[in-house]
């Protein structure tokens, strides 16, 4: 059985997904309660006055950047604000 971790750090197997499945195709359907409620639009850090900053990045740095952000259990762009916060 396989065990997979998700980008928030959380772990799951197989089962759970088979389990997902199940209340999906259920009568009273998917309601996700595992994974709790969503939140629309950009992460709150952000701010209402974000403006999107492009970066370019050759293949090594992207694959580094995306490595250190999955270790991390973040997103680059959370790293990259982290990294900026710390300065």
């Amino acid at each position: 059985m396989g065990k997979y971790t998700a980008v928030n750090g959380k772990t799951f197997t197989d089962e759970d997904i088979e389990a997902w499945a199940d209340e999906a195709e259920s009568e009273q359907g998917y309601t996700g309660g595992h994974i709790g409620p969503s939140t629309p639009g950009r992460p709150v850090s952000v701010g209402a006055d974000a403006r999107p900053f492009t970066l370019r990045l050759d293949a090594h740095r992207r694959a580094k950047l995306n490595k250190a952000a999955e270790e991390q259990h973040t997103t680059a762009s959370q790293l990259m604000r982290g990294l900026i916060d710390s300065l």
